[in-house]
């Protein structure tokens, strides 16, 4: 389809003072308009977001050249930080004097503020000389910061011959890279893998800070000359409400802010909104009466479901009573009596956004060792990392042992280093050369022997019980799959495969899937329930709440619509009909059925069952967790978790239970703020009015169930009376507590006081202030799911944690866990961590492991298990430990190339790679992100590479000469290996061979080693 057949009658829409228009109409009546340089207000960011979505997903799907000279642009200051304003600042001054044509969308907010009419900018482009000094001092003087690595708007960083800038105006940071001052290179990178992700060949870097005279919006207009700017107020008693808002918050502003505001109504007009009544939606929603509608009238149907609404609407729309187009719009309205319906009039159907997904591969960090944490060597036990020490061109980890006696371990060796992780007990530093550590390991290592086997056993006698094999995808799988409304991350694409591999292969399957809140979990369990139902076997879903199975249930209905796939939602809220439910899941009517514990009960009998999706498995009490692991022995399972029990997550780890993580957020996700303050009145009213000022909603959590009233009072006495407030908790009846969910979702009140029951699974994209009193009297992870609650769309999060009384010491540790936790990516895992420090080691994984773990750490623990199951599995990759490369030059990072923490984390993530393709892979990122790599640092590679090939041919040793390599082999490989290497190495260069009581020792020329070594590079191992 081409052009839009609205939009014909939209352009003969003139704007003026007081105008009636339907909010869905909006940002077609002002992409027509005659009027060609629009700036549009409104308090309301959901309606402003929405104008500009549909104008710019209209540009996107090029429907017509016609109005593409209009520039579409949404300011909104939702961040609350003083680089965000200092952008919109720039991308304000840029529009008003350079476009002839736009439509920009502007929250009340941001009127307010001040402008100012100058910037200063520097031109860069590919191919032409700057001196990067003269740059660097440019962005100090504009307010830039100096930080090694940038993570925010407004820094930069100089490493070598790149220079790393994050203007405030740009969505991603700019990397220049020199070649002396001539400029090589201009990439985009992405802020969280630090890699490059698009190229440019020119570009304008605009200063961090702002200068000249300061103006008001409607000053700065006129001080540009743009008499022809038409400013258009969206209902302006709300306009009126919302000032009073900014004014409680800022009493010290008031008259300027009033006097701002005045100028602003006198520059501008107002235009009011409508929407259906209630009886037209009705009429809209029976099809009866829509027949007659568009007998009367003309009436037109924009959708994302064509070939449904053309079977569902046919008889309508074969007497052409009815057009029905292949377009979704965000909402419906009448314009010259055409009525112009969507999903949303006829389903109730809210329009899903399609979100681009950023392109770069997140970058996982190591467990990161800090100068001053614990840590514990393989052979020498627990001792204190004190830093990196360059000795003779070489670098090494430096440990404090007992005694103050120092070892120092050679960087490629950082793989036998591990964090030391503990259990709220500080542990005992060992002594250098006693046999204490030694002798200790020696039994331990028998003890993960015997634990090992145990755990074999219990994974075998799960894979010994054929399950169903799932046939592979459908159309129908397929052409589901394509409707998910947004681009799938690269870890949920792997997650969704794991699961779909399991199902497809002829054991049980028993998967977690891991990742924190509102990253994608639940549509990998949507497309394994579909898959399953497509191969005719029954779903069910067990999620630990009333209110978590119900904002399940109405997930799927929405998702299923198209298919005609039976789902039921059996606990406390549907118990009137759990009767007929119970008697079609019997008979095989029902497809998938979602519920709580209630579906573990006696009288819950499936015809087909297949799989069992598990939600939060560790909110269940220990009489549904026994039922559970029954039923684990005969059916697929799907388990969906953000913060994973320790036991479960050791399961996982060994490889006893498959595990998938998801650890990339969504796209555009900001870290969620989180603060620790004390119970004050103005503290918390400060936090609540902020939040309402930007047009949201807050949570706020109470877990005093019995004092909850007399908290609500208190809230209302110290807030505004115009802010409305309601409460839930788990004693409340289930319609109750749903009818007021949905109300909040609605918008229909500011505040909901809570207990910790919205935990898991309410998801109010509004709500982005949570407000959490006495968190110290909850479990860490309980926290952390409550803060998950906000911060789910692309705006900041905000998550008060308020103390009232003393804090225990266990109190203590929570909030420095949380401290520690703030903005880490894959937080589910770091919070299981955390949650076992605190409480002890406990019943882990058994009592008997207990003394185990206090030994070696949780990290080396679990990779000391972990091979010794691989190796009696028959899945262990033998590789030689220890490997000794003695070259004449070991190489090593200079402090000027790779600096601080970022350079042990790099020397640790060299030391455990195991594929020359992999050590490719982190060359040319250690190229892109630092630049030319130095030869000291070449040579340190040049050692990993002989490492790497050592591991791989049973060699324990590599001595360079100055015109041979020594190479030590094993004495007890067969000597077909050898040979075998020997052809493809060509021997004939060797000079001499001789054989040793330990080695067979062969002479080899160097270069022909160095071109062997950069041939099998190349090749995938």
């Amino acid at each position: 389809m081409g052009e839009l057949n609205f939009l014909k009658k939209t352009e003969k829409f003139e704007l003026k003072q007081n105008n009636k228009i339907y909010r869905g109409a909006i940002p077609w009546i002002l992409l027509t308009s005659k009027n060609k340089k629009i700036i549009y207000i409104s308090t309301s960011n959901r309606n402003l977001e929405n104008y500009h979505y549909m104008l710019e997903n209209y540009f996107e799907e090029k429907k017509s050249k016609k109005y593409s000279n209009k520039k579409i642009e949404i300011f909104e200051n939702i961040s609350s930080k003083k680089e965000d304003m200092t952008g919109i600042n720039i991308k304000l001054l840029d529009i008003l004097k350079n476009q002839s044509e736009f439509v920009l969308f502007i929250n009340l907010q941001i009127t307010l503020d001040v402008f100012f009419e100058k910037v200063k900018f520097l031109d860069f482009k590919i191919g032409k000389e700057y001196e990067i000094i003269k740059t660097i001092n440019f962005l100090i003087e504009n307010g830039y910061e100096n930080s090694y690595l940038i993570d925010k708007k407004g820094q930069y960083s100089k490493r070598g011959d790149i220079l790393d800038i994050f203007p405030p105006d740009l969505e991603n940071p700019i990397r220049l890279e020199f070649f002396g001052d001539e400029l090589d290179s201009i990439r985009e990178f992405d802020i969280d893998s630090q890699k490059s992700i698009s190229k440019i060949n020119e570009i304008k870097i605009f200063g961090n800070a702002l200068s000249g005279k300061n103006y008001e919006l409607v000053e700065l207009i006129e001080e540009l000359q743009s008499e022809d700017v038409v400013i258009i107020i969206e209902n302006e008693e709300l306009l009126d409400y919302k000032m009073e808002e900014y004014i409680l918050l800022n009493r010290e502003k008031e008259n300027i802010y009033r006097q701002r505001y005045e100028n602003l109504k006198n520059k501008s007009f107002s235009m009011e909104t409508v929407n259906f009544t209630e009886e037209q939606l009705e009429t809209f929603k029976t099809k009866d009466k829509l027949e007659k509608l568009s007998e009367i009238k003309k009436v037109e149907l924009y959708t994302k479901n064509y070939d449904k609404k053309v079977s569902e609407y046919n008889e309508i729309y074969k007497k052409k009573l009815l057009k029905i187009h292949n377009y979704p719009l965000i909402e419906g309205f009448v314009i010259e009596d055409v009525f112009i319906l969507t999903d949303r009039e006829l389903d109730g159907y809210i329009y899903e956004k399609k979100v681009k997904a950023n392109k770069g591969i997140k970058y996982k960090k190591v467990n990161q060792i800090v100068e001053g944490d614990y840590v514990i060597h393989v052979q020498y036990g627990v001792g204190i990392y004190k830093g990196i020490e360059t000795i003779e061109e070489m670098d090494y980890l430096k440990i404090r042992y007992a005694d103050e006696d120092i070892l120092y371990i050679p960087v490629e060796k950082l793989d036998r280093l591990e964090k030391y992780v503990s259990y709220g007990v500080e542990p005992k530093l060992f002594k250098l050369g006693t046999r204490g550590f030694k002798r200790k390991r020696k039994k331990l290592e028998e003890d993960i022997e015997k634990f090992a086997h145990e755990l074999i056993k219990i994974q075998a006698q799960r894979q010994s019980q054929n399950g169903f094999v799932y046939q592979k995808d459908t159309v129908w799988q397929e052409e589901f799959e394509a409707a998910f409304p947004f681009e799938e991350t690269e870890d949920q694409k792997k997650a969704i495969n794991d699961v779909k591999r399991d199902m497809e292969s002829p054991y049980i399957m028993d998967r977690i899937v891991c990742g924190d809140v509102g990253y994608g979990k639940t549509e990998v369990a949507m497309r394994a329930a579909f898959k399953a139902i497509d191969n005719s076997k029954q779903v069910v879903m067990i999620a630990p709440t009333t209110v978590l199975a119900e904002q399940h249930y109405k997930r799927f209905k929405q998702r299923y619509e198209n298919y005609p796939i039976t789902i039921e939602n059996l606990s406390r809220l549907t118990q009137s009909k759990a009767k007929d439910i119970l008697k079609n899941i019997k008979n095989g009517t029902t497809d998938l059925v979602i519920g709580t514990h209630r579906l573990l009960s006696d009288d819950v009998q499936f015809k087909n069952l297949g799989l069992l999706i598990i939600d939060e498995e560790q909110k269940f009490g220990v009489k549904a967790k026994e039922k559970l692991k029954a039923k684990r022995q005969k059916l697929d399972v799907l388990t969906l978790t953000a913060t994973p029990i320790p036991r479960t997550l050791n399961l996982a780890l060994l490889g006893i239970r498959e595990i998938s993580i998801i650890d990339t957020p969504p796209t555009n996700r900001l870290p969620i703020i989180t603060e620790v303050f004390d119970w004050e009145e103005e503290a918390v009213k400060i936090a609540i009015l902020k939040e309402l000022s930007r047009d949201g909603q807050v949570f706020y959590i109470y877990n005093d169930v019995k004092n909850m009233k007399n908290k609500l009072k208190e809230l209302q006495d110290i807030l505004p009376e115009f802010v409305k407030i309601e409460f839930i908790h788990g004693q409340l009846p289930p319609k109750e507590i749903k009818d007021k969910l949905k109300r909040f979702e609605q918008g229909e009140y500011d505040i909901l006081m809570a207990s910790t029951i919205i935990e898991n699974g309410i998801d109010v994209s509004n709500a982005n202030t949570i407000l959490i009193e006495n968190f110290t009297h909850l479990g860490l992870s309980q926290v952390y799911q409550l803060r998950g609650r906000v911060g789910r769309s692309d705006r900041q999060g905000y998550c008060y944690l308020v103390k009232t009384r003393g804090t225990t010491a266990k109190g203590k540790k929570k909030e420095e866990s949380m401290e520690k936790i703030e903005g880490i990516k894959s937080g589910g895992f770091q919070i299981s961590m955390e949650d076992m420090k605190i409480r002890g080691a406990g019943e882990i994984l058994g009592d008997k492991q207990h003394g185990t773990i206090e030994t070696f750490g949780y990290d080396l623990y679990i990779k000391m298990l972990n091979k010794e199951i691989k190796r009696q599995k028959g899945e262990f990759r033998e590789k030689i430990e220890n490997v000794e490369i003695l070259l004449r030059e070991k190489g090593y990072i200079p402090e000027t190339y790779i600096q601080k923490e970022e350079r042990l984390n790099i020397y640790k993530r060299f030391a455990m790679l195991e594929k020359f393709e992999e050590l490719n892979e982190m060359k040319n990122e250690i190229e892109d992100r630092f630049g030319k790599i130095p030869n000291s640092m070449k040579k340190f590679i040049l050692s990993i590479e002989l490492k790497l090939f050592a591991e791989q041919n049973h060699i324990q040793r590599i001595d360079e000469n100055s015109d041979y390599y020594e190479l030590y082999f094993l004495k007890n490989i067969p000597e077909e290996k050898i040979n075998k290497l020997s052809e493809n190495l060509d021997w004939k260069d060797i000079s001499n061979e001789k054989k040793t009581e330990e080695y067979i020792v062969k002479r080899l020329k160097k270069i022909k080693l160095k071109d062997y070594i950069s041939k099998i590079s190349k090749i995938k191992c």
